[in-house]
């Protein structure tokens, strides 16, 4: 794993080269989104939020689980657009084949707007993207107690009477703190209220000159540098971490672009996915 973002509690490892590997893992959570690369260490993470089939988002896969069948730990749990759930499985089933032992892993298809609980205090849910090929993205929400709005200004005596008293004087609160976008056109963010206001948005940024300009990126299914400092204003997030450039593109060349086109009162929220 050679790239790393952490912001409020939450640490992001992994890898993102537009058409070559994309993984990157949520320790804190114990998932990953996208398997295009696997860093063996990480196959103890036991949830995968798949975004698309391409095979730099997906080819990792057969290996995640057989490797975790070897160093005997649960099936992971596998999450995909609803359409790919049949031919995945098809695919494992011939890779299980290959191998001589059975492949044991849950896997559950997903359509937009779907949600799953992570834990007591997490759960993600879906949205549609705009690539080439059937794919979506994932918000992952925070579940907090909150007081009822008519409970405020009461002292603690008077809290504890009412729940004394059997009334329940919290309510549950969510409020969207990361979404993950696999490959999309800038669509994903502009129609998708919850993307656009997570706290953490880990977003592709494929092109970032004129070498392969706007029209090049929307022909297949990805976001040019010049349409997110055009919508900037539509993103509301703390923090936007950009991913996926062109191979084309060296680290150092990368960071020149952006030293140079991101406008000064931005550059503390816009950050790099690249190996230090």
């Amino acid at each position: 794993m050679d790239c790393k973002f952490e912001h409020r509690g939450y640490l992001f490892e992994g890898i993102s080269e537009g058409g070559i590997r994309t993984s990157v893992v949520m320790p804190r959570l114990g998932l990953m989104f996208d398997i295009g690369h696997q860093n063996p260490d990480r196959i103890n993470i036991e949830r995968l939020l798949l975004t698309h089939a391409h095979l730099d988002h997906s080819a990792g896969i057969p290996y995640y689980i057989s490797q975790r069948s070897l160093r005997k730990l649960g099936p992971p749990k596998i999450y995909l657009p609803k359409s790919l759930e049949s031919p995945m499985r098809e695919i494992l089933s011939l890779y299980s084949k290959i191998e001589d032992f059975p492949y044991s892993y849950e896997m559950k298809g997903l359509e937009e707007g779907e949600e799953i609980d992570i834990d007591a205090y997490h759960f993600f849910k879906v949205w549609k993207t705009f690539h080439r090929v059937d794919s979506q993205g994932y918000t992952i929400y925070e579940r907090k107690k909150k007081l009822k709005s008519e409970f405020v200004g009461l002292d603690r005596n008077e809290l504890l009477k009412k729940k004394e008293e059997g009334i329940e004087i919290n309510e549950l609160h969510s409020k969207p703190v990361v979404s993950f976008s696999g490959d999309t056109k800038i669509e994903y963010v502009l129609t998708h209220k919850d993307v656009a206001e997570s706290e953490i948005l880990f977003l592709e940024c494929t092109y970032i000159d004129q070498e392969r300009n706007v029209e090049n990126a929307r022909e297949w299914g990805h976001i040019h540098l010049d349409e997110i400092l055009h919508h900037i204003s539509s993103f509301k997030n703390e923090k936007i971490v950009l991913i996926h450039f062109s191979k084309r593109y060296p680290p150092s060349y990368i960071r020149k672009v952006f030293s140079k086109r991101i406008p000064p009162s931005e550059r503390d929220r816009i950050h790099l996915f690249l190996p230090e």
